[in-house]
């Protein structure tokens, strides 16, 4: 190429002296660009309307997915401009920028949260809260709450803090990513072609040799700094996205959706395009069809909507590749709004001043609405005046954010202070919030801060379990604080109260859990640290296969099946009696005819076939704990589903209403549990409120839409006969429990 096409060449590719403000410039030094708003504008939209249950938006959550590849591009365009230019990456001035960027919001909503639960947030939900602000200050949420939590399913364990795991992910790719680049730099960028200074006298800039030579200089820098950056990232995304296909697990989702080593391939994608487009060839072609690029990306993401989820959370499409598509249709869309004019068509859209400041504040945005959305129980039940509430104070919150605290921290003195003072002061501010989550408890930090105590031993109840345990915690908390009692958590989601690993059809933890690791280290802490007076014993996965000590499948049923269960059930009431409580175990109860809309002829998972198809390894679980509980003084049993359940069978009839408690006997021709005799179940001394009898059927559904969890509107008198039953069973001789046993006594 002759240093005349050359010259030509880089004065179409060079930025124009005096750049119009229709025209993107995403490589100028301090250019930020309204289009690139737009997009941020809509990832956050569609998270929020996500949250807030607005119908038809299950896929919401691909908003996140917009934010990574998005993060990855500009990242990569700020470190290769400075590798362009230094031929090195000053990691900590990276660092500190990010930490001027980020931290400050981030920390002031955990801040805000912290406070909420020392001084609001109800007993139960403490210690929990105080371990996912710990995880959070650490940027490692992510896989706190893969353990912890689901994000899909509504199993009663949503934190105010769970939508931070998107926050862990970006903060361990800007740790990770840069680090990579620098290797990459010191390795294969040792001899770039060489960087100019301006021109001196006597070298003016319109010579056209000395131009040519600086402009061939630059693009060939360019070009290898592109080749060795794009390798690096190809090469990683198509790692991260078999992994996210190979931990996909249709039960336990989680893993894989949350997952840094699952999702890394978003920004690594984003990180891509951004290699791509230095090379002039590239950015021409973005230029050019721009438009085209931005509306193919505009319609993928519509189609990520459309198709990548249901009610239930992500299809399994998603997992096998449609996560990866839709990706790269988003990466396709910024590159065409990083290059394209903003003074009409698609881009002007993209760049109408209200969808750019939404953009300019979406990081507020994305922050505080999670916690309001929680606050106001607006997911996953659509309420439309508490989805308008939420959107509009988070908009105010995030506006007021930004303009009064983010901005002049970020452009302020902070700013202007050498990188390691930033970041010791970052680590600073988080060292003080990591000390306040000890006042919450959960944590290994509480052993230095003391908790604060939820209410004397007397008047505190634990409650352990499954999904069905912790959904009720709510209408426990409030019910058992009318009596003047706690009530704490221990329950956890696809886990039995025993504290051994449950399995599925083809012989994997259920869940992906793994509950012997989880369960009775939570139990222990919580135990020790309330001393309680009783702990409430629900859930169902007693009755599912389990692995053996040895880590053997053992079938349920099976006679050394039952070995190992009667073994667990004493070393499980050891543990929760430990510090003398009596331990108050509630009999497994029928499913509801929900199940079938669970449990069709097409799938049905083998624990959920048990519950309905196996109705001996209920009866024979519960016949286990009662002659147990006949000879363990600290022990004793009641029966819940003559509450719910409208006849014998299994599944059982279980329309609403429910019976409530009121001044009338329970009739004679009431429905015994199997394992109960009739006259243990209707003594009028077993309860101090008796139940009504049944009234016909309202048309309103099943107590239990899924077979198994109740719904909101039953939980508050569920949990008020519940305990009323569990403040006789302790105090009534009667009923098996002497009150003089020396196990603390529930006060009324």
């Amino acid at each position: 190429m002759t240093d005349l096409k050359v010259q030509q060449r880089a004065a179409q590719d060079a930025p124009p002296t005096t750049p119009p403000r229709t025209r993107a410039q995403l490589h100028q030094p301090k250019g930020r660009l309204d289009t690139l708003d737009g997009i941020r504008t809509i990832a956050v939209m569609l998270v929020v309307f996500y949250h807030v249950s607005v119908p038809g938006v299950t896929a919401g959550f691909i908003g996140v997915d917009v934010f990574f590849v998005l993060s990855g591009y500009l990242i990569t365009t700020l470190l290769i401009r400075e590798i362009n230019g230094t031929g090195r990456i000053d990691l900590a001035r990276f660092w500190a920028r990010r930490v001027l960027r980020l931290m400050p919001a981030s920390l002031l909503v955990i801040a805000v949260v912290v406070g909420w639960g020392v001084l609001a947030a109800p007993a139960y939900q403490r210690p929990s809260l105080g371990a996912d602000a710990l995880w959070s200050l650490l940027y490692v949420a992510n896989w706190r709450f893969i353990s912890s939590s689901s994000y899909f399913a509504n199993d009663g364990t949503q934190s105010p803090l769970q939508h931070v795991w998107s926050l862990a992910v970006e903060e361990q790719f800007y740790l990770g990513w840069p680090l990579l680049l620098v290797l990459a730099t010191a390795i294969f960028l040792r001899r770039m072609p060489p960087r100019h200074s301006p021109p001196s006298a006597g070298m003016p800039w319109s010579d056209a040799r000395n131009v040519g030579q600086v402009e061939q200089d630059r693009i060939a820098r360019l070009r290898q700094i592109a080749v060795v950056i794009g390798v690096l990232a190809g090469v990683q995304v198509i790692l991260s996205a078999a992994a996210l296909w190979l931990l996909y697990d249709p039960s336990a989702p989680d893993r894989a959706y949350m997952g840094t080593d699952a999702k890394a391939f978003e920004p690594l994608l984003g990180a891509l395009a951004a290699a791509v487009v230095q090379t002039p060839r590239a950015r021409r072609f973005a230029r050019r069809y721009a438009d085209a690029l931005m509306l193919t990306g505009l319609l993928g993401i519509l189609g990520g909507v459309l198709t990548l989820a249901d009610s239930n959370g992500p299809k399994p499409a998603y997992f096998g590749g449609g996560a990866l598509v839709f990706a790269i249709l988003c990466a396709l869309l910024i590159v065409g709004a990083a290059f394209t004019r903003d003074d009409y068509g698609i881009g002007r859209l993209l760049a109408w001043t209200p969808m750019a400041y939404l953009g300019r504040i979406s990081y507020g945005i994305y922050l505080w609405h999670w916690p309001l959305a929680v606050w106001a129980g607006t997911h996953p039940q659509w309420k439309p005046a508490q989805a308008a509430a939420v959107v509009a104070g988070t908009i105010v919150l995030a506006a007021t954010s930004h303009h009064f605290y983010e901005r002049p921290i970020r452009t302020g003195r902070p700013a202007r202070i050498p990188s390691w003072q930033v970041l010791g002061g970052g680590g600073l501010a988080i060292s003080m919030l990591v000390a306040s989550c000890g006042l919450l408890g959960g944590t290994p930090v509480s052993s230095i801060v003391p908790p604060l105590r939820p209410g004397s031993e007397e008047d505190t109840i634990v409650v352990v379990g499954d999904s069905v345990a912790r959904r009720m915690m709510p209408a426990l908390a409030r019910q058992g604080a009318a009596r003047g009692l706690t009530v704490l958590n221990a329950a956890r989601g696809g886990c039995p109260s025993l504290g051994v690993n449950v399995v599925g059809d083809d012989g994997t933890l259920v869940n992906g859990v793994d509950c012997a690791a989880a369960v009775p280290s939570a139990q222990r802490e919580t135990i020790e640290q309330a001393r309680p007076s009783a702990v409430l014993w629900w859930s169902r996965y007693e009755l599912a296969d389990r692995q053996g000590p040895d880590g053997t499948v053992l079938k349920a049923g099976t006679s050394a099946f039952w070995q190992a269960q009667e073994v667990a059930l004493k070393q499980t009431v050891d543990r929760l009696a430990a510090t003398g409580a009596t331990v108050l175990i509630v009999e497994v109860d029928r499913v509801g005819l929900g199940i079938n809309a669970r449990c069709t002829t097409a799938s049905c998972p083998g624990f959920l076939r048990a519950l309905r198809d196996n109705d001996t390894l209920r009866t024979t679980w519960n016949t286990l704990v009662r002659e147990y509980a006949a000879t363990d003084r600290r022990v004793a049993v009641v029966t819940i589903d003559d509450v719910f359940c409208r006849d014998a069978d299994n599944p059982c009839d279980d329309r609403l209403p429910m019976r409530s408690a009121g001044p009338e006997t329970t009739p004679p021709n009431a429905t015994p549990s199997p394992t109960q005799p009739a006259q243990a179940r209707l003594d009028p001394a077993a309860s101090s409120r008796p139940l009504r009898a049944f009234a016909a059927p309202d048309g309103s559904g099943y107590a239990r839409p899924d077979g198994s969890h109740f719904r909101d509107s039953v939980t508050a008198s569920l949990a008020d006969i519940l305990l009323t039953r569990l403040e006789s069973v302790v105090a009534d001789p009667r009923n098996g429990v002497p009150a003089t046993t020396g196990a603390a006594h529930i006060p009324k």
